[in-house]
């Protein structure tokens, strides 16, 4: 399809016949664009829409003092308007109430659920608290031994390196510190 520049400027201009006539003939590389990069003829009637509305838009942004030619400029819009729109894509949600499998179990049956509830939560507080107090018999050695292997995930061998001790020093200060808590615990 050519486009002169007259035709062009009545275009610019507001001429709506000659807007609705260039609407027409696009109307193809609109359902190619489409098709090439969206593919969801499910919002066909939409993505048409927004294909014209793109190529009004264009009309405005384009500078013909640029040595670009204007139908390939309105192809450029109109492909990178559906490419971007597949960010946005979203898939539709499947309902977690859907029977699944042959007994018949739901999805939301089958999550486990992670969160405590608020006495869970406020039984775990008081448990660590306790720890904290705990804590306070053992040596600075017992302490740190506990802390590199329960909080920090330290192996034993890695522990004796960190603080410069024997691996059999530290298991039995290890054991001697989880003595000395759980008596503390209990108490």
């Amino acid at each position: 399809m050519a486009l002169t520049k007259n035709s062009y400027k009545e275009i610019k201009n507001g001429n709506v016949h000659k807007k609705e006539e260039l609407l027409r003939k696009l109307k193809p590389l609109i359902i190619k664009s489409i098709r090439k990069y969206y593919n969801d003829f499910s919002q066909y009637e939409d993505l048409l829409q927004q294909g014209y509305e793109v190529i009004l838009n264009g009309i405005d942004e384009f500078d013909e003092e640029k040595d670009v030619n204007f139908l390939w400029f309105i192809k450029m819009k109109l492909k990178f308007y559906y490419l971007d729109k597949h960010k946005y894509k979203k898939e539709k949600p499947s309902s977690l109430n859907k029977p699944i499998g042959e007994d018949g179990d739901e999805i939301l049956d089958l999550i486990s659920d992670t969160d405590k509830s608020p006495l869970d939560k406020v039984l775990e507080k008081e448990r660590k608290t306790h720890l904290r107090k705990a804590m306070r018999v053992l040596t600075q050695r017992q302490r740190k031994i506990i802390i590199y292997y329960y909080i920090k995930n330290k192996s034993i061998k890695e522990i004796s390196r960190i603080l410069k001790i024997s691996y059999r020093t530290v298991i039995n200060t290890k054991t001697t510190a989880l003595k000395k808590l759980r008596k503390q615990m209990e108490n």
